[in-house]
């Protein structure tokens, strides 16, 4: 047997991407092994929790603060990877108990050396500023990257595409060779069947964006759009309509920053349920731009995705766009740098005009790429093997790197944390 049980830990409220992926992969792997038992530890009206299928392997371990919830023998604890002195207080662990960590963001191991939001954002804008202060914290990045390189040894940290690696490896300042990744999956429905409908009967070209409307999102969409207006009137006799899927605390500085042409208006539709969301794709939008799981939202309907890249600050240079499927290492957006500029390029016009003159293409290449990568098929089986794989167990760990050192715990106390 593969492994007596799983265990997914993600307390949270929201429908939000780490909930999200975590009860997509239970509810398919409780159905499809049901010689597995499969945990999810969440709140009792928690997102994992209400969205958790009804099967007899498939199990809620209620999260309330306080509580300290118990794990089952012989089961992997699967989580989202985080700097280890946060570990959760609010969880029981025995010393046999095994995990699998999953690197989920690129800042998951970014530790927070300054206390205030402006010194925070100035440390990730200023790399040579962030390493610089680095200096002040040696004793701890030295136990960072022995807790890290520990688990990669044992096999239980994964990471989900080449930004998380190259960032975890970038702010750590460790080098990560050979790592082979756990892409993220997105579900597709049985009954989508790839459209092969003409394109632009009307000589309208919908064009959507999906995704949370904060800091490191917006200043891309904001230029993607102020882009499409300057380029409009290149396309004769096409209008395009771009519609903003989301909310957050951006929507107004977006709405200010934004400067349309005639050729191009904007529909805002809020935030949209995940179970209504593939519906509003298939009838509304004709190509998706986006970063993360909400660029394989679209292409696992057959619609042409443009991945796009995140960044802290205005976009000043000019920006190079490419297919998702161009894509390298399961990258679904990095912090854009130097190498994804290029002076006075053409690539949105070229992008979006191969795509109104080879639809069907672009269409068909996206929905392949999106199959053969994160098909929760392929990925729920990369999984299992690696919770088979991974050997950590919680004894291993120096109990030290749990603890804040005493400059963190004045940082914290600044914070007010």
């Amino acid at each position: 047997m593969l492994t007596d049980s799983l265990c997914f830990y993600f307390p949270y409220h929201e429908d939000s991407g780490v909930p999200v992926l975590f009860y997509r992969l239970a509810n398919f792997i409780a159905k499809n092994n049901p010689e597995i038992e499969v945990y999810l530890i969440d709140y009792e009206n928690g997102a994992m929790a209400r969205n958790m299928a009804q099967l007899n392997n498939l199990k809620l371990i209620s999260y309330k603060i306080g509580h300290n919830p118990s794990i089952p023998n012989n089961c992997i604890l699967i989580m989202q990877s985080f700097i280890p002195y946060y570990w959760p207080k609010d969880l029981k662990i025995s010393p046999n108990q095994k995990f699998l960590f999953w690197n989920l963001h690129p800042l998951n191991f970014y530790p927070s050396l300054l206390p205030f939001p402006i010194l925070r954002e100035l440390l990730k804008n200023n790399f040579w500023i962030y390493k610089l202060i680095s200096n002040i914290y040696n004793p701890l990045f030295i136990q960072l990257r022995k807790y890290v390189n520990l688990l990669l040894e044992n096999e239980s940290l994964v990471f989900m595409d080449k930004t998380n690696l190259k960032s975890t490896s970038k702010y750590l300042f460790l080098n990560i060779n050979n790592q082979k990744y756990l892409p993220v999956p997105v579900v597709k429905k049985q009954s989508v069947v790839i459209s092969k409908k003409p394109f632009l009967v009307d000589g309208i070209i919908n064009i959507g964006w999906i995704g949370r409307l904060c800091d490191f999102k917006s200043h891309i969409l904001i230029y993607t759009i102020n882009k499409l207006s300057e380029i409009s009137c290149m396309f004769k006799n096409k209008k395009f309509v771009y519609h903003i899927v989301g909310e957050g605390p951006y929507l107004n500085y977006i709405k200010k920053s934004i400067k349309l042409s005639n050729n191009v208006s904007i529909n805002y539709q809020g935030s949209i349920p995940h179970d209504k969301l593939d519906g509003f794709i298939e009838k509304n939008l004709d190509i998706l731009t986006a970063m993360g799981t909400s660029a394989l939202e679209g292409a696992k309907l057959g619609k042409p995705t443009i991945l796009l890249d995140f960044i802290y600050k205005k976009v000043k240079k000019d920006y190079k766009y490419r297919m998702l499927y161009d894509t390298e290492n399961f990258d679904l957006g990095h912090l854009i740098g130097e190498s994804d500029y290029e002076p006075n390029n053409d690539t949105l016009f070229k992008t979006i005009n191969d795509i109104i003159e080879n639809y069907n293409y672009h269409s068909n290449m996206s929905f392949d790429y999106f199959k053969s990568n994160h098909s929760i098929e392929v990925i729920s089986e990369l999984l299992l093997e690696k919770v088979r794989n991974s050997k950590l167990t919680f004894s291993m760990i120096d109990p030290s790197v749990l603890k804040k050192g005493f400059i963190l715990r004045a940082y914290n106390k600044i914070r007010k944390l």
